[in-house]
C-alpha cells in the first residue's frame, strides 16, 4: 500500500448504504463515481453488489441500439492501477457484456493494470476485436506490445490475431459486388498499427513473424475472394500490379496493400538479415496464391545482388515455365533483370531453353488462345505463329535490351521492327492518364504559321486513328484558340477567310476573340461581322448530336461563339464594336433569334431539376442570341445619350424591341431558357423603352412558369433598383398573393435563395437606402403574405449583410434599427409569428449594432421554440455579458432548453457558458444569479457535471 492510500479510511456498510441510498439517477451516479477516489471504496462496493449488473445494450423500437455509460466502471478503471487485484477480478465477471461502452472500459483497464493482471483479458479483448466492438482502438497494439515485454507473449499473440487477421464479411449488394473483409481494427487504424504490430511479432518470435503475417495476407485473398483455393489463380494483378511502390498500384484495396507491404518489407529484411533465402521463399510458396509467389519474386530480386543464395534460388525461378506467364510478368521481369547479366554461359543456355519453348501452354489451350486473337483473313496456324512471336515480344521487352543476352536482343530488334515496340510491356494492362483533347500541333508552333499557312493546315488536316488520346480537331481547335487570343487583331481581320472552313474552327475562331476582348486586345469588326452573318445562316435544326466529341457535326455551337462574341463587343468601349456597325451585329444574330436549339425535348432532358433556366441559356443558341440582341440595344442606347450615334439607334433598338416582341407573341417562346435570357435582359429593356416594356408586361410577366422566370431572373441578376422595382411590382404583388395560395414559383436562377426572398433583399435594401418609405405598399404586403420562413431568411439575411460591410453609414443603421423595432412590436402583439425573428442572431454578431439595443431584443426572439443560432451567439454573448449578465443569462437558458437536438450549437454555447455564469455570479444582481442556476442545473442534468469547477476557475481570474 502506497503512502497516499494508507491516509484512506475503508467505508463501512452503513456508509455505503447511506450513499447509495443518495445516488438517484445517472448524472448523480455520474457525479459521485467521478468524485470518489478512495480506492479502498472497491472492495466495499463489491460487497454491496454494486458492480453485478453493468448495463447492457440498448435497443431502440427502431431497432437501433445504443450503449449506456457505467459510471461505476469508470471509478474502476482509475482505480486499476492503485488496487489491480480486485479490479481485475470484478472485470473479469464482465467480459460477457454487449455493451461497447463496458467493453472499452475493459481495454482501459487492461491498460491500467499490470501486466499480470492485464494478460488474462487478451481473450476476451480478442474475442471484442473479432466482433468489431473495438474496432477504433488503437490501443490494444500497445497494449500488445506492454504483454510481449513483460513475457506475456501467447496473449500479446491472441490480440495481435485479433486486430489484424481478415475475416470473411458480408457479400456487397448489386450485380458484381465484392465480399467485404473485416479485421478487428477499422481500416485507417489497421494500416497505422501494423507497422507496430509486425514490430512486435519479430520481437516476440523472429523465427515465425513472417509466417503469420503472410498468413493475414492469405487470409485477406480468401475471405475477400481475390483467390479462390485450388484454382491457382488470384485478381491481385489488377489492383497491384508491382509488388514494390509504383503508379500502376491503384490503392483500391487498403488492407490488401498494407499487408503486402508489410510482408514484403520483411521478407526482404529477414534474408539481408540472414535468414536462409530457402526458407523465406518457402513460407511464400507454401499456400500457392499467386500473390504470394509473386512477393517471393520481388524480394529475391531486391536480395540476388547481395547474395549469392538468394541468386542461386532466383535462378531456380526464372526455369519455371508457369512463372513466364503474365500475371507474374512484373516481377519475373525485375528478376530477370537482377540475373541474367550475371549468369553464367550454361544458365543462360538454359533459360533460353525454358523461353524457347514458350508460351507454355498445351495445344488445345495454344489453339484457343490463337483462335480468340485471329485476324480477318488470318489461318489459325499463322496466328498461332504470330501469338508465339507476341508473347515473346512481351517478355522480351518486359525483361529490356540491357538485360538481356546478345542474342535475344537482336531477336528483340526484329520482333519490334515486325509488331512496333511495346511501351510498359512488364505490365499485362497499363493504365495512363489523358487529358484532352490533343493537337497534332502545338500553339507554339502555330504562333509560327501566318495566318493563310494557318487557314490551310486547318482545311487540310485529318485525324489518324480514332482513339481518345490521338490528336483531334477539338484538340486543334483549342490550340487555335489561344493563338487567336494572342493575335485577334491579325485573325479579326481575315475572319472572312474563316467560312468555308469546319464549325469546329470557326468555334475556336469567334471564342479566341472573345478571349482577347475581355484581355483588352485589339480586334477588328469589318470582316468579322462578314463571317458571323454567313455563320448564323448554316443549317441546323437542333437536333440532339451523337457521336465523337472530337470535333463539331453542327453548327450550333459556332452560332453560339459568335453570339457570345458580340455581346463581348457591346461590353467594351475601346476596341467593341463601333457603332455603326452595332446594326450588322443585329442582322448577325436576327436569325438566330428563332433557332431551333435548344428544342422542347432538349429542355425537358437538361433542364428541370437538372439545369435552371439561366444556366440553360448560357448553354443553347436561341437563348445566347436574344441576350447578345438586348445587349446591343443597350449598347445602342448607351452611345445615343452621349450623342455620338444618334440617327442609327432608333432603327436598331426598334429592330431589337421586334425580335423580342417576337419571341411574345402571337405564340410564346415555350422555352425558360429564352425567357431567362430575357429576364436577364429585363432592366435593360426597361432603360431602353420603359414605354414598351410596361405595355407588355401581360406577356412578359404572366402569372405562369414563363413569366416566373423572367422575373425571378431580373431580381437576381440586378442590384435592387427603385425603377425596376416599381416594374416588377404588379407581378411581385401577383407572386405574394399566389404563394399565400401555396402555389410554387418558378427560379429562373436556382440559388441558396428563392424568388420570394430574393423580393425581400430588394425591399429591405431599398428599405435601408432610403429608396421607399417604411410604409411603402408592397413592403407591407410582403410582410403581411410571404411565408414566415421567408420573411425570416430575409431578415437575418440583412444582418448576415450588414456585418460583411464595411463603413455603414448611420442612416442606413438606424432605418434598419427602426424597421426590426416595428417587427418586434408586432411580434409582442400577437399580429405576426415569432418564427420571423429567426435569423436575428446575424443582427446580434454583426458589430454594427449597440448591444444595448439587440440584447433584449435578442431575448424576445429566443422565446420562440424553432430558434436556432447555429453555433454564432456563444461568443458574442459572453464578449458582452458584463452590459447585461441577467439578460445574457436568461438568453443562454432558453438557448440550452430549445437547443437540445442542436449538438454544435450546444457546443458552442457550453463552451462560453462559464464565462457567461461567472460573470453572472460576480454582478451580484439577484436576477442574473437566479438565471445563472437555472443554467447550472440545466448543464448539471445534461452530464455536464465539471460546469462548477469552470465558472470558478473563471471567477477566480476574474
Amino acid at each position: 500500500m502506497t503512502e497516499a492510500q494508507q491516509t484512506w479510511r475503508e467505508p463501512d456498510a452503513d456508509l455505503i448504504r447511506r450513499a447509495m441510498s443518495r445516488l438517484g439517477d445517472l448524472q448523480h451516479r455520474r457525479v459521485f463515481y467521478e468524485k470518489l477516489e478512495n480506492p479502498l471504496w472497491v472492495d466495499a462496493l463489491d460487497r454491496e453488489g454494486v458492480f453485478d449488473s453493468p448495463p447492457e445494450l440498448v435497443v431502440n423500437e427502431d431497432g437501433t441500439a445504443h450503449s449506456a455509460p457505467w459510471p461505476e466502471g469508470s471509478y474502476l478503471i482509475r482505480m486499476a492501477s492503485s488496487v489491480p487485484g480486485p479490479v481485475a477480478r470484478i472485470l473479469h465477471r464482465t467480459c460477457t457484456s454487449t455493451n461497447p461502452y463496458v467493453r472499452q472500459l475493459i481495454l482501459r483497464a487492461a491498460m491500467a493494470l499490470p501486466p499480470d493482471h492485464a494478460a488474462p483479458f487478451a481473450k476476451p479483448l480478442a474475442q471484442y476485436l473479432e466482433e468489431g466492438s473495438l474496432a477504433h482502438a488503437r490501443e490494444v497494439v500497445d497494449l500488445a506490445e506492454r504483454l510481449a515485454e513483460s513475457g506475456h507473449r501467447k496473449a500479446a499473440m491472441r490480440l495481435l490475431q485479433g486486430a489484424f487477421r481478415p475475416r470473411a464479411g458480408e457479400e456487397a449488394p448489386g450485380l458484381g459486388g465484392k465480399r467485404t473483409v473485416k479485421t478487428g481494427l477499422e481500416r485507417y487504424w489497421f494500416e497505422d498499427g501494423l507497422p507496430d504490430a509486425v514490430r512486435i511479432l519479430v520481437a516476440v518470435q523472429p523465427e515465425k513473424a513472417l509466417t503469420t503475417v503472410v498468413s493475414w495476407l492469405e487470409a485477406f485473398m480468401t475471405a475477400s475472394g481475390e483467390y479462390v483455393p485450388g484454382r491457382l489463380y488470384d485478381l491481385s494483378h489488377i489492383w497491384r500490379p508491382s509488388i514494390a511502390p509504383h503508379e500502376q498500384n491503384q490503392g483500391s484495396e487498403e488492407l490488401g496493400d498494407a499487408l503486402i507491404d508489410a510482408v514484403r518489407d520483411l521478407g526482404v529484411g529477414d534474408v539481408l538479415g540472414g535468414r536462409d533465402v530457402v526458407d523465406v521463399v518457402e513460407v511464400f510458396e507454401r499456400n500457392g496464391q499467386p500473390l504470394s509467389q509473386r512477393i517471393a519474386l520481388h524480394v529475391l530480386a531486391v536480395t540476388s545482388p547481395d547474395t549469392d543464395a538468394a541468386r542461386d534460388v532466383g535462378f531456380e525461378r526464372l526455369l519455371m515455365p508457369a512463372l513466364m506467364d503474365s500475371d507474374y510478368r512484373h516481377e519475373y521481369a525485375r528478376l530477370a533483370r537482377a540475373i541474367l547479366p550475371l549468369a553464367s554461359e550454361e544458365q543462360v543456355e538454359a533459360w533460353g531453353g525454358v523461353f524457347d519453348a514458350g508460351p507454355h501452354l498445351d495445344d488445345e489451350k495454344l489453339a484457343e488462345a490463337a483462335e480468340h486473337w485471329k485476324l480477318e483473313g488470318e489461318t489459325l496456324e499463322d496466328s498461332k505463329v504470330r501469338y508465339r512471336e507476341v508473347w515473346r515480344l512481351k517478355l522480351l521487352s518486359a525483361i529490356g535490351r540491357d538485360s538481356l543476352p546478345p542474342r535475344y536482343v537482336d531477336e528483340l530488334a526484329s520482333l519490334e521492327e515486325r509488331y512496333g515496340v511495346m511501351d510498359h510491356a512488364e505490365f499485362p494492362s497499363y493504365s495512363t492518364s489523358w487529358v484532352g483533347p490533343t493537337s497534332p500541333v502545338t500553339e507554339e508552333d502555330l504562333m509560327s504559321y501566318g495566318v493563310a499557312e494557318l487557314i490551310e493546315y486547318l482545311r487540310t488536316w485529318r485525324p489518324g486513328r480514332p482513339k481518345p488520346w490521338d490528336p483531334s480537331k477539338e484538340g486543334l481547335a483549342r490550340a487555335l484558340q489561344a493563338v487567336v487570343a494572342k493575335r485577334s487583331e491579325e485573325f479579326s481581320a481575315a475572319a472572312a477567310a474563316f467560312a468555308n472552313l469546319e464549325p469546329t474552327y470557326v468555334r475556336a475562331l469567334f471564342s479566341g476573340l472573345s478571349d482577347a476582348l475581355k484581355n483588352g486586345e485589339p480586334v477588328v469588326w469589318d470582316e468579322l461581322l462578314v463571317l458571323a452573318a454567313s455563320v448564323a445562316v448554316r443549317e441546323d435544326d437542333g437536333s440532339e448530336v451523337s457521336g465523337s466529341m472530337d470535333e463539331d457535326l453542327v453548327w450550333r455551337f459556332a452560332q453560339r461563339s459568335m453570339a457570345a462574341l458580340i455581346e463581348q463587343g457591346t461590353r467594351e468601349s475601346g476596341y467593341g464594336i463601333p457603332a455603326p456597325q452595332l446594326v450588322r451585329a443585329v442582322d448577325a444574330l436576327e436569325p438566330l433569334v428563332s433557332h431551333a436549339d435548344p428544342t422542347v425535348e432538349h429542355e425537358e432532358r437538361y433542364g428541370g431539376s437538372n439545369m435552371d433556366p439561366l444556366t440553360l441559356s448560357l448553354n443553347t443558341t436561341r437563348p445566347a442570341a436574344m441576350r447578345a440582341l438586348i445587349r446591343v440595344a443597350a449598347r445602342v442606347k448607351e452611345i445615343a445619350e452621349e450623342e455620338q450615334a444618334a440617327d442609327a439607334s432608333e432603327e436598331v433598338v426598334s429592330r431589337v424591341l421586334a425580335l423580342v416582341d417576337a419571341r411574345l407573341q402571337p405564340e410564346k417562346d415555350p422555352s425558360l431558357a429564352e425567357a431567362a435570357a430575357i429576364g436577364e435582359g429585363f432592366g435593360r429593356l426597361v432603360w431602353v423603352d420603359r414605354g414598351w416594356t410596361i405595355e407588355r408586361l401581360s406577356l412578359l410577366l404572366s402569372a405562369d412558369a414563363f413569366g416566373d422566370v423572367i422575373g425571378s431572373t431580373a431580381l437576381a441578376t440586378y442590384q435592387p433598383s427603385r425603377v425596376l422595382l416599381e416594374v416588377l411590382s404588379p407581378w411581385a404583388r401577383t407572386v405574394l398573393e399566389r404563394v399565400a395560395r401555396g402555389e410554387d414559383i418558378v427560379a429562373g436562377w436556382r440559388r441558396d435563395r428563392g424568388p420570394v426572398e430574393v423580393l425581400g433583399d430588394h425591399l429591405m435594401m431599398l428599405r435601408l437606402w432610403d429608396a421607399i418609405p417604411p410604409d411603402d405598399e408592397l413592403l407591407t404586403l410582403y410582410f403581411e403574405q410571404a411565408p414566415v420562413e421567408a420573411r425570416a431568411k430575409v431578415l437575418g439575411h440583412l444582418g448576415w449583410l450588414l456585418g460583411r460591410s464595411d463603413d455603414v453609414p448611420e442612416g442606413p443603421l438606424r432605418r434598419a434599427m427602426d424597421f426590426l423595432d416595428a417587427r418586434v412590436d408586432r411580434v409582442r402583439r400577437g399580429d405576426t409569428d415569432p418564427q420571423e425573428l429567426d435569423g436575428f442572431y446575424w443582427w446580434a454578431r454583426s458589430a454594427k449594432f449597440p448591444p444595448q439595443w439587440w440584447l433584449p431584443r435578442l431575448e424576445e426572439a429566443v422565446r420562440a421554440p424553432g430558434f436556432n443560432p447555429r453555433g454564432m451567439l456563444g461568443e458574442v454573448l459572453e464578449e458582452n455579458a458584463s452590459l447585461a449578465p441577467a439578460s445574457v443569462a436568461r438568453i443562454l437558458e432558453q438557448l440550452l432548453i430549445h437547443g437540445r437536438n442542436e449538438p454544435f450549437g450546444r457546443y458552442d454555447l457550453i463552451e462560453h457558458a462559464p464565462g457567461i455564469l461567472a460573470i453572472a455570479y460576480e454582478s451580484g444582481d439577484g436576477d442574473a444569479v437566479a438565471a445563472a442556476d437555472r443554467v447550472m442545473d440545466l448543464l448539471g442534468r445534461a452530464g455536464h457535471v465539471e460546469i462548477g469547477d469552470e465558472v470558478s476557475a473563471r471567477r477566480q481570474r476574474e
